[in-house]
C-alpha cells in the first residue's frame, strides 16, 4: 500500500538532492524515499517479541534511549563467544556449546538492535548520535 504526501523542503536539502539526482541520472523523488528507507528503522523479518521490544523503544524518553546506547555485551560474555566461535570454525563444538553460542549470539545481536534502534530514535528526535569512539569514552568497557 502506498500514500502520496506533499512535502516543502528547504533548500539546503534540495540542492544536495538535485545534485544527486543529476549524478546518479534518478528523479528527485526516488533520492528522497530511498533516503527514508534508509534512515528509518525497519522491523520486518524479526520476530514478534523482539519487534515488540524494539517499538517500545519509540515511546521511551531520551535519557533511558541514551542509557540503550550505552549498553554493551559484557567483557567475559565476549570472551565466550569468541572461543565459541574460533570452536565453531574448526567443527569442534558440541551440541550444548553450539546451543550455548546460538544464545550468546542472540544476545548480543539483540543488544546491537536496540543501541541501532535507539539511535535511529535519538536521530529523529534532532539527537546528534555519537561516533563509536565517543560512546567508548562515555561508556568505556571495564578492563
Amino acid at each position: 500500500m502506498s500514500e502520496s504526501i506533499t512535502l516543502t523542503l528547504p533548500n539546503r536539502l534540495i540542492e544536495p538532492l538535485r545534485r544527486m539526482a543529476t549524478a546518479t541520472h534518478q528523479p528527485v523523488e526516488s533520492l528522497v524515499l530511498t533516503a527514508l528507507e534508509a534512515s528509518l528503522p525497519s522491523l520486518e523479518g524479526l520476530t514478534p517479541p523482539l519487534r515488540d521490544e524494539l517499538s517500545a523503544l519509540e515511546t521511551q524518553d531520551n535519557n533511558a534511549l541514551w542509557q540503550i546506547m550505552l549498553e554493551h555485551v559484557p567483557l567475559h560474555v565476549q570472551d565466550e563467544l569468541n572461543q565459541l566461535l574460533e570452536r565453531n570454525q574448526q567443527e569442534e563444538l558440541t551440541t550444548q556449546e553450539q546451543q550455548r553460542l546460538d544464545s550468546l549470539q542472540q544476545h548480543a545481536d539483540r543488544i546491537m538492535l536496540r543501541k541501532a534502534h535507539a539511535a535511529a530514535v535519538l536521530r529523529f528526535r534532532g539527537q546528534r548520535i555519537p561516533t563509536l569512539a565517543e560512546l567508548h569514552q562515555l561508556a568505556p568497557l571495564p578492563a
